[in-house]
């Protein structure tokens, strides 16, 4: 059975607005992320969602529960669609050098300078966290579990930044926009019994974002 599945990233957080590292750190939405989502809500409302599969992390269980109270939706908490743990760096403002791999990271200070060369090795695992390979595998274990054992035939995902690039990459061949999916954002994707597809290519792929995001 086809199953069209949209998934959505929460609404802003004070982190995004700073531009902090968040991964497994249990940010709230701020107000303005709650309008988004309510903003959300109104774009999903004719969709038919059946279910919402949410990271159990506030901002997006958050945005999740604005979309289901307004739509009459049940949400199922899926720990494997929460953000990519990036342990010791989560909190932190972070800038990418072209410094060594090798280059101590002074992880006393807020604002730290991170070589591109560590952050782009997807076999890196980050003190206390996962490496980019690992969090890929639970992010695409997760979908496909819900996908072969769901017989809804519209869901929602309300998960992450780092989660939906990581389900673009896996999915397609499409080159990322720098910043990926904005806050409240949402794209479709499609299960039809063997694969999954994404059959049209999303805005914020095509033209990039006035400003970056945090995962």
């Amino acid at each position: 059975m086809k199953t069209n599945i949209y998934v959505f990233r929460h609404g802003e957080t004070d982190y995004n607005v700073q531009g902090r590292m968040q991964g497994y750190l249990d940010i709230p939405l701020n107000n303005n992320g709650i309008a988004q989502a309510r903003i959300l809500a109104d774009k999903l409302s004719d969709l038919h969602l059946e279910y919402i599969y949410s990271s159990p992390l506030s901002r997006a269980l958050k945005t999740a529960q604005i979309v289901a109270d307004k739509n009459n939706i049940k949400i199922i908490s899926e720990q494997n669609l929460s953000e990519w743990n990036l342990g010791i760096f989560c909190g932190h403002i972070v800038r990418i050098t072209d410094l060594p791999k090798n280059t101590p990271v002074d992880f006393n200070k807020d604002i730290i300078q991170v070589p591109r060369a560590l952050l782009s090795d997807d076999d890196f695992v980050p003190e206390h966290g996962e490496s980019y390979n690992m969090f890929k595998k639970r992010v695409r274990d997760a979908i496909m579990n819900i996908v072969k054992n769901t017989n809804a035939q519209n869901i929602g995902i309300a998960s992450h930044g780092g989660v939906i690039k990581a389900l673009i990459r896996e999915f397609t061949d499409w080159k990322q926009a720098h910043g990926g999916m904005p806050n409240a954002g949402f794209f479709k994707m499609c299960w039809d019994g063997t694969k999954i597809s994404v059959p049209e290519k999303p805005d914020w792929l095509i033209i990039p974002p006035t400003q970056g995001i945090s995962y």
